[in-house]
């Protein structure tokens, strides 16, 4: 009985403690949002209040903000063509990878997939000489092939997960059908790839949303196109500098609608499958 109650306490506690947190993450951007509809005025004479109007023009003048030469739908632009070609790259050389080492039995697997892990232990600042100096001695720098080729990477998150996913799935089904004369390939296309779908459909979302969000990478190796994670810290600087608050919030709330609305709609799918990969295998 003690127990019980004990547990319930417990149970109290953490979802309190979770919902505090949510809340947290919450409040601030229903702050940003009903800010972004206010003037340069409302808004200094009352940051906590709701709009004396509602005012969509700095929606309107956010799209019109640039970095250089490129304004906010040309971000868009850039991140798009990078978030489409590097998941699209991760998840292909990723599924290979995770494909071969899961099922096939040869010398140096767990090798293989215990350094697959351990990469993703060395800090990408480690390897940040070596990968400036190979883009530029290679002429990938500035250019959206580079970006592609270094998320082609076979190793990472997406490959744990998927080696979970192609764990999970009986073999039997492989050796029926190579029983009736199905290649390797066949095998791969037509019978394991199917069964872990949905699976890939939810680590290329994460992956999306991941690669939309990143700073970093073309901050440093795609200075000649600000995708919208690098031009919106630009813009911060450029708006504060002028104190024009809710433009800057108009182009923040912009900036987050893809990955929201893309969250919202396979929520499920990613939860699902995301949970059941981590703990397959």
């Amino acid at each position: 009985m003690k127990k019980g109650k004990a547990e319930r306490i417990t149970l109290w506690i953490v979802f309190v403690l979770f919902f505090f947190y949510a809340i947290s993450l919450v409040l601030p951007l229903i702050w940003t949002f009903i800010n972004s509809f206010k003037n340069n005025r409302d808004f200094f004479d009352d940051i906590w209040g709701l709009p004396k109007k509602f005012l969509t023009e700095n929606y309107v003048s956010a799209f019109k903000l640039k970095v250089g030469r490129t304004n906010l739908a040309g971000m868009f632009l850039n991140s798009f063509i990078l978030v489409v070609g590097c998941t699209a790259a991760s998840i292909f050389v990723s599924t290979l990878c995770a494909y071969v080492v899961s099922k096939f039995k040869f010398r140096g697997r767990q090798v293989i997939y215990t350094v697959a892990i351990a990469t993703m232990l060395i800090p990408t600042v480690g390897t940040l000489p070596a990968t400036y100096k190979l883009m530029v001695t290679t002429g990938l720098y500035n250019t959206y092939l580079g970006i592609i080729i270094m998320s082609s990477g076979g190793f990472g998150m997406n490959f744990i997960l998927i080696y979970g996913y192609f764990k999970s799935i009986s073999w039997a089904y492989a050796e029926s059908a190579m029983i009736d004369g199905a290649s390797d390939f066949r095998v791969f296309w037509q019978i394991m790839l199917p069964q872990i779908k949905p699976a890939l459909i939810a680590v290329a979302i994460i992956s999306a949303i991941n690669y939309w969000n990143d700073y970093f990478t073309p901050y440093m190796y795609l200075r000649a196109h600000p995708t919208v994670a690098v031009g919106l810290q630009s813009i911060v600087n450029m708006m504060t500098a002028q104190s024009d608050w809710p433009k800057l919030f108009a182009a923040m709330i912009i900036s987050i609608i893809p990955v929201m609305a893309l969250f919202i709609v396979f929520q499920k799918t990613i939860m699902e499958n995301t949970v059941a990969g981590g703990l397959k295998g």
